[in-house]
């Protein structure tokens, strides 16, 4: 599999986004696949960060932008959308790249359409949690969320700090990390953010004064805006790291953590280390609002932050309550994040063929299948061989299996009629991933949408089947009258999917 990332990093942005992109890099290509970059050619960029970890990136011209329809966060763009669209649409298909990934907060469903115009086989990861425009893509990764429904987003979701993309050695020191958890808090670590764009260290400093039993330790870039700051604040008991490249080891050695949002806060809970958390960008209201209501942290505005008594009350909280955080935190994140992300993008449907007739009759037929279909009876094999054999053969027909895991996982299928085409679908494996109907769904419906004659989806759905009520609606049924009471009825025009991916227009003879 060949995966494109499209990803910027500056003084203005920051690095996260860059960096959550590499450890998802990574563990792409410790399990096979390849891995290359689309980058703003800014001077104070990070492509020579990207470059230095092994990949190859490709450059695109920073120019003047401009753009009617801008996204609220448009000044992250160092590239007029429309040339970055193109651009990066024409690398994908000359590369041959089977997923893009764009994590941008500055680019949006428009920008996507630009892309496909160019790669229009191509399936497309959007990185985000902002939720504030639409996106246009086959599946969205919203890391941070743990609560509240999207407005925006995709056929498809992961959904949550499960989903967290942290570093490998992250997981690997839980265990050490949780072992340790519990005692007195003697040392404190302040994460203000790799630039400290908000200032937060100096001030965290300045409210440390009053605990002077604490070792405390700043992390930070050495291009961090604060780093002189910090230098200016140093005393016995206190000492700054530039660039560290041991977040995890300096995370299991802390008692307490002072510290901005962001990613690093699934760093910080999947090693169960209590924090004081500051939002420092509007981007982090919500995780930080989750977090605060799981009990997993001591939130703190940036506004009360600057208010010194303020800031020493959330830290002296921080240390009564440590141990009751740190282990409502560790249950929120493992650490194993990438893992999950990589095994979604390698899902895929497959033809169903009559081999697997056994197959998906055993399925059919589990009880809680049984339970939620129209007819709610079990199917014969007398009567399941000749309707298979007579839809695998069919023109108007598409039936799919999905694999998910390095397994067979669910069967999804449609036919035509009068009406229009009438799916249905199930997962036959209990222990299929998380998610993966929605994932199976997304993909299904992508398909039909780029098969001729698929003008209409419908589908009925029990009136107690409440999961699969609740797909219809996140996939964009809407309901339609039924004649059968015990069911609701649904209808989606393909178009629809269509617009919403932002898929080019179909040819007159496709």
């Amino acid at each position: 599999m060949r995966v494109l990332i499209r990803v910027d990093g500056d003084r203005r942005i920051g690095g996260g986004h860059v960096m959550r992109c590499l450890t998802l890099a990574d563990a792409l290509t410790n399990t096979g696949h390849r891995v290359e970059f689309v980058m703003a050619d800014a001077s104070d960029g990070m492509a020579d960060r990207v470059r230095s970890a092994g990949f190859e990136v490709h450059s695109l011209p920073v120019s003047t932008v401009a753009s009617a329809n801008a996204p609220p966060h448009a000044a992250w763009r160092r590239v007029d959308p429309e040339v970055d669209g193109m651009t990066t649409g024409k690398i994908a298909a000359r590369t041959g790249a089977d997923w893009l990934i764009w994590d941008h907060y500055g680019l949006d469903a428009d920008w996507v359409a630009q892309v496909r115009g160019k790669a229009p086989d191509i399936r497309v990861l959007a990185i985000d949690d902002l939720d504030d425009r639409e996106l246009a893509s086959d599946l969205l990764l919203d890391q941070t969320r743990l609560a509240g429904e999207l407005k925006f987003g995709a056929a498809a979701v992961l959904r949550g700090p499960g989903y967290a993309l942290l570093r490998p050695e992250f997981a690997t020191l839980r265990d050490i990390a949780l072992t340790r958890r519990g005692g007195p808090v003697r040392r404190v670590l302040v994460t203000p953010g790799m630039m400290d764009a908000a200032g937060l260290a100096p001030l965290v400093l300045d409210a440390l004064k009053d605990f002077d039993d604490l070792e405390v330790e700043v992390v930070m870039s050495a291009d961090a805006q604060s780093a002189e700051a910090v230098r200016d604040h140093q005393r016995p008991g206190v000492t700054l790291t530039l660039d560290a490249i041991d977040m995890g080891e300096r995370m299991v050695a802390a008692d307490l953590c002072v510290g901005a949002g962001g990613m690093t806060s699934w760093e910080r809970c999947c090693l169960g280390l209590p924090t004081v958390t500051v939002t420092v960008a509007d981007n982090q209201r919500d995780a930080v609002a989750g977090l605060a209501e799981a009990g997993a942290i001591v939130p703190l505005s940036l506004e009360a932050a600057r208010d010194p008594p303020t800031l020493r009350h959330a830290i002296q909280e921080g240390i009564d309550r440590a141990g009751d955080m740190s282990r409502k935190a560790a249950k929120l994140c493992d650490g194993r994040g990438a893992g999950r992300v990589v095994c979604a993008l390698e899902a895929r449907l497959r033809p169903l063929t009559l081999n697997d007739a056994e197959m998906m009759m055993s399925w059919r037929n589990q009880p809680r299948i049984v339970a939620v279909t129209s007819s709610q009876a079990p199917v014969t094999a007398e009567g399941h061989i000749p309707w298979l054999t007579q839809e695998l053969t069919r023109d108007d027909a598409r039936w799919c299996v999905w694999q998910e895991g390095g397994r067979d996982v669910g069967i999804c299928g449609a036919s035509g009629g009068p009406d229009g085409w009438t799916w249905s679908f199930y997962l036959g494996d209990e222990d299929a991933p998380q998610g993966a109907g929605g994932r199976m769904c997304g993909a299904f419906l992508r398909l039909l949408a780029e098969t001729p004659g698929a003008e209409t989806i419908r589908a009925t759905v029990r009136h107690e089947n409440t999961t699969s009520l609740r797909l219809h609606r996140r996939l964009g049924f809407a309901e339609v009258p039924s004649d059968d009471p015990s069911v609701l009825a649904f209808a989606l025009k393909t178009w629809e999917v269509r617009q919403r991916l932002r898929l080019p227009q179909r040819g007159p003879d496709t």
